[in-house]
């Protein structure tokens, strides 16, 4: 039985197909090298699953869709199903569903756990604007509406916008999901308003767009004037209220025994699912929590439906189907690129298949030696990035406990550390935080390449970025990653087992 799952239109396009043996991934952006490329229509995925698998839309038995019909001037006024209707509007040869939004999110925690007690997604918004969802026992038992309750999404990404954040006009790109991840690195650099922490307390989850209202802040500060003097400390609050008000959130429904699905974008910030991790210790969260996992999700849904037995991604995270070196690194070769580190070269390494979501993980990075000074800026020449953002970074797993303050795993950087000290200033971002990625032995070279340079220097731990300029996507071809290398200030390229160096001028 051959299956395909679809999500499609507005931004983040991807596709997820069965072939009867083996699960395939694939994300359009990464292929075309547009940032949060979304299909317009609704018939190139046919031309798209003809060029990658070799496979007709006749032979499809069945198909999955996550999408916006309004975009293309279809009904909605069944919007509001859960979890699946047959969709009738859908140009296919098969029958065609089309899942819940939130539900495909819920269900794409599938590579990470099999079951959980409880989900929960908060995002932008979903199928008929809705803003976050509750699902138990694989029933919906709660959900908000933009309309009523806001979206944490949207409001932190309107605040970026109010806070003057731009979002890469240098390269003709305007995606308002970046400003999210922006606001949250430049709230750190605020303080906490004790005083306008309590009046916050009078809203909850229910009342997003009432708790992001700057009015509120105009009032407390007595004069509009001093309030746009204080923005930093403004967002630096409501930020903080949130991690409160999130964990209440999920003690309504959860323990902190349970095990927890949490997806969504807004999953994606680190500071969040930090606060969400000390009080529930079993939250899964997948590193393509935002639209990028929604036609994971949604095979997930045929996949069930069929009573197939449990899908399973070879090397997972690293899915993406997209151009893999022909070698792999020699011993040689990464002893020779964990001595460049050592000297403080910036490292371009392209290795094997891309991993899914937004973070490095160690086949598409940028490295550097997180003990120099200056390596912050240094990157920041290179990727045209804003200095206030912080950088990831990468940590021999048996390492962790000795430069940060726990040593819970973190394969896919969802979460954030406290550093314990000051030997990693290109890595520590302002509130004295790192997200990081732990690696072992199931990381492969990548965990070969730390662990020389390890034994080089007596740092187990590497800035690790992703591989691409600032509002473009990760490279997703070796040309992708020559072109990066030729245009930017990057001394070193490793692509397989092949290195490329910069000559001095």
């Amino acid at each position: 039985m051959k299956l395909l799952a679809l999500r499609l239109c507005e931004h983040d396009s991807n596709i997820s197909y069965y072939d009867g043996e083996k699960l395939h991934y694939f994300k359009s952006e990464r292929h075309l090298q547009i940032k949060h490329h979304g299909y317009s229509n609704l018939w190139e995925w046919r031309k798209v699953i003809k060029e990658l698998w070799d496979v007709d839309a006749s032979e499809i038995d069945e198909i999955a869709i996550v999408f916006d019909p309004w975009l293309h001037k279809l009904p909605t006024d069944n919007d509001k199903f859960f979890p699946a209707i047959e969709y009738e509007y859908f140009p296919a040869p098969c029958k065609v569903w089309r899942v819940n939004h939130h539900y495909a999110h819920y269900l794409s925690c599938w590579p990470l756990c099999d079951k959980a007690d409880v989900g929960f997604v908060f995002d932008g918004n979903g199928d008929l604007n809705t803003s976050w969802t509750v699902f138990k026992d694989n029933k919906l038992v709660e959900s908000g509406l933009y309309d009523t309750n806001g979206s944490l999404g949207i409001e932190l990404g309107n605040a970026g916008s109010w806070l003057g954040i731009k979002v890469n006009e240098q390269y003709n790109f305007n995606h308002a999901n970046d400003l999210c991840g922006k606001t949250m690195g430049l709230q750190s650099y605020g303080n906490i308003d004790e005083n306008f922490l309590q009046q916050l307390k009078q809203f909850d989850v229910y009342q997003a767009k009432e708790l992001f209202d700057i009015s509120n802040w105009n009032k407390h500060c007595g004069s509009e004037l001093i309030a746009r003097l204080t923005p930093l400390d403004w967002i630096r609050t409501v930020h903080y209220y949130v991690e409160f008000l999130l964990v209440n959130f999920f003690k309504k429904y959860a323990t902190a025994n349970d095990t927890i699905f949490y997806s969504g974008g807004v999953a994606q910030n680190v500071i969040w699912n930090t606060a969400l991790r000390e009080a529930f210790p079993k939250i899964v969260i997948p590193p393509h929590c935002a639209d990028d996992g929604l036609s994971i999700g949604a095979i997930e849904w045929l996949r069930i439906k069929n009573n197939i037995p449990p899908f399973k991604f070879d090397k997972f995270p690293f899915i993406q189907l997209d151009t893999t070196p022909l070698t792999k690194p020699s011993t040689t070769t990464i002893r020779k690129v964990a001595e460049y580190l050592a000297e403080g070269k910036v490292v371009a390494w392209y290795q094997g298949n891309g991993e899914i979501g937004p973070r490095a993980l160690g086949h598409r990075s940028i490295l550097l030696d997180p003990r120099l000074p200056d390596g912050k800026n240094k990157i920041n020449s290179v990727k045209n990035r804003e200095s206030f953002r912080p950088f990831g970074a990468s940590i021999l797993a048996q390492h962790k406990s000795k430069y940060f303050y726990d040593d819970n795993e973190d394969r896919f950087m969802l979460f954030v550390s406290r550093v314990k000290n000051i030997l990693f200033p290109a890595i520590t971002h302002v509130d004295g935080t790192c997200r990081i990625q732990t690696v072992d032995e199931t990381n492969g070279d990548f965990y070969d390449l730390l662990t020389c340079f390890y034994q080089l220097t007596g740092c187990p731990a590497i800035l690790n970025t992703s591989l691409n300029l600032a509002g473009k996507p990760i490279a997703g071809s070796p040309s992708d990653a020559h072109l990066f290398f030729e245009q930017t200030k990057t001394d070193v390229l490793v692509v397989g087992d092949e290195i490329f160096v910069k000559l001095a001028i």
